[in-house]
């Protein structure tokens, strides 16, 4: 029997009582059960899974169409030939190729995919491999809690503002070659989707702080050094905001969250011990 218990007072749940592989073709009662709770609790915990490549494409793609977030124009990476789906995190390389996008350094509070028109919903993450000593926590953080948060004058002025999220990286194919055409060196903070810097949750209207990652973003109707001290407002705020909770990935594990009201952050660890996990996010819709 499914049960959830809560992992912290501010968002996560550890789920028992399930083995995610009988999911993967089950009724839709199930699947539904999984999401109200993952709109509950932002953040669900599968421990001891046993989970090949295909189980976890057709277990993401219960929830909506699979992407894979790779990293662009990388030759001689290799992920997953059979299930393209799969973006492959490690910092590992195997007989001279390097397996997957990532290395051991520090993943600060993030969004995964939010320089897309459509930023993803969900993603899973799946355990695979994990340092012996000192394993790296991956934190969460949710974001309705962090808005609800804020001063009611910086809640409500940032409310009607939109920002750009641009990517360092030509990552969004609908940018990609506007991205690639521009000279080295110069500004490219305006190319890429425009999107509120509080969304709403459809289903609930519940508002969500929506921060792009890259900080020294654009935002409509201010200047850049005004933009730019919003945004550094805005993530002063999400770096002493003490309600987030975190553990290790350990191999066997699932993670999946809420990506559009959430931020999930990684400590760095040893390069010299590896860790491998897989990738997987849902299609989203454009934030409103």
């Amino acid at each position: 029997m499914l049960t959830a218990e809560p992992l912290s007072p501010m968002l996560g749940a550890k789920i028992t009582g399930i083995d995610l592989r009988n999911f993967v073709d089950g009724p839709d009662g199930q699947i539904h059960e999984i999401q109200s709770l993952v709109a509950r609790y932002k953040v669900l915990r599968f421990r001891g899974q046993q989970l090949e490549a295909g189980d976890l494409v057709q277990l993401a793609g219960r929830f909506g169409p699979v992407r894979a977030l790779r990293r662009p124009n990388s030759g001689g990476v290799v992920h997953i030939p059979e299930h393209p789906q799969i973006k492959v995190v490690s910092n590992v390389s195997r007989d001279g190729a390097v397996l997957g996008d990532g290395d051991s350094s520090e993943l600060s509070w993030h969004t995964d995919g939010s320089y897309l028109l459509t930023p993803t919903a969900l993603t899973f993450l799946y355990g695979r491999k994990a340092p012996t000593r000192r394993p790296p926590k991956t934190s969460f953080m949710d974001l309705q809690a962090v808005y609800e948060s804020l001063p009611k004058a910086l809640a409500d002025f940032i409310l009607p503002l939109k920002a750009i999220h641009y990517s360092v990286f030509a990552y969004a194919p609908e940018y990609a070659e506007e991205i690639r055409s521009l000279p080295e060196g110069a500004d490219r903070r305006h190319i890429g989707p425009t999107h509120p810097l509080v969304r709403r949750d459809h289903a609930t209207g519940r508002p969500s702080l929506f921060p792009p990652r890259q900080r020294e973003c654009l935002i409509e109707g201010l200047s850049a050094e005004e933009s730019e001290k919003l945004s550094n407002v805005l993530w002063s705020v999400i770096e002493r905001y003490p309600g987030y909770w975190g553990d290790s990935i350990e191999p066997g594990d699932l993670m999946l969250f809420d990506n559009r009201f959430s931020l999930h952050r990684r400590e760095p660890f040893d390069a010299l011990e590896e860790r491998i996990l897989w990738h997987v996010t849902t299609d989203g819709e454009r934030p409103q």
